[in-house]
């Protein structure tokens, strides 16, 4: 029987502690005058890290992140560009880093060792040691940091301590929820939804279900699958599929409606669960709910008796790459 041998559930219950730590990584570190947008290259939960950070700028700058190996023909030395990799050895990061540099872009490297860590860029080091989705914080708020140094984006000291209050406080609460939701989740494939400003929560969620429950998932975005997949609904049925929500304050009045909506339709065929965001700050409501889905999907992982830190098919996909 699988279980947590490698103590993932102390890495959870240590986030605003990361969080804090994160925090001081970016001191004195910003980005060159005159940059008009920013790229964050990277894969899996650096990705989702930029999916993350374009939230908060809000379309104040263009920012884009590059999945891949090819940096788009656009990007010029005009871009400030984080290459984040947590070993370092992401070799699609590692490729669109040398187009970067060739294009006299602004660099930044955000890693913890590996070939990143010697490309002569400025390079700000994150702690290893864990599994990069568990290092979510390592990766976003050194981001975030940068931008606030360079006058990009504004992060308030209050919006920061209350992530950090409703972390510690919540922890608990956030643990038992957890548990009874992770209940609801085994065996079903979950089907998660929220606005699309908060995709990218939807998308972490999935892809921690996959990773650390060893478990199939998706998700979807309103107001475009009120256009599509809804119809799918005819087709599903409630031993199967359960359908999540995650639904924030600030979603678009005619979203909410929406959701009101679809979900009075989905139900007929899926039980559906509604996870509603916490807290003032957009930093709060974001963090606070990526904790607690992480969570669910730890004691997902839990129940299905299978170990939340292997990654056994990424782990033999690298290894056959490499011959």
């Amino acid at each position: 029987m699988a279980g947590d041998i490698s103590n993932m559930l102390g890495l959870l219950d240590g986030f605003s502690r990361q969080i804090k730590e994160s925090l001081s990584l970016p001191a004195g570190i910003t980005a060159k005058k005159g940059i008009n947008k920013v790229v964050v290259a990277g894969m899996g939960g650096s990705a989702i890290s930029g999916d993350l950070l374009a939230m908060f700028l809000d379309n104040s700058i263009p920012l884009y992140v590059v999945r891949g190996y090819t940096l788009p023909k656009f990007i010029d030395e005009k871009t400030l560009v984080f290459a984040t990799s947590y070993s370092g050895n992401t070799e699609e990061t590692l490729s669109v880093l040398e187009q970067a540099k060739s294009r006299g872009c602004n660099v930044i490297g955000i890693t913890s060792d590996g070939e990143l860590a010697e490309k002569g860029i400025r390079t700000i080091k994150i702690p290893s040691g864990m599994p990069p989705r568990y290092a979510l914080a390592y990766c976003f708020f050194p981001m975030l940091g940068v931008l606030s140094n360079s006058g990009l984006v504004k992060v308030k000291n209050e919006d920061i301590n209350e992530l950090l209050s409703t972390l510690n406080s919540k922890r608990d609460t956030f643990k038992e929820k957890a548990k009874e939701l992770s209940g609801k989740l085994d065996g079903k494939l979950p089907v998660i939804y929220a606005s699309s400003r908060f995709g990218p929560v939807a998308y972490r969620f999935k892809t921690q279900l996959n990773e650390n429950s060893k478990s199939p998932a998706y998700h979807h975005v309103f107001p475009e699958l009120t256009h599509n997949e809804i119809v799918g609904y005819e087709g599903m049925d409630r031993r199967s599929y359960i359908t999540i929500f995650i639904e924030d304050i600030d979603d678009h009045e005619r979203i909410q409606k929406r959701m009101v909506i679809a979900k009075d339709i989905m139900k007929r065929s899926v039980d559906i669960i509604s996870i509603k965001t916490i807290g003032n700050s957009l930093l709060c409501r974001v963090f606070a709910t990526i904790n607690l889905l992480d969570y669910i999907s730890y004691y997902l992982a839990i129940r299905r008796r299978v170990d939340p830190a292997t990654n056994t098919a990424i782990d033999e996909l690298k290894e056959r790459m490499k011959k």
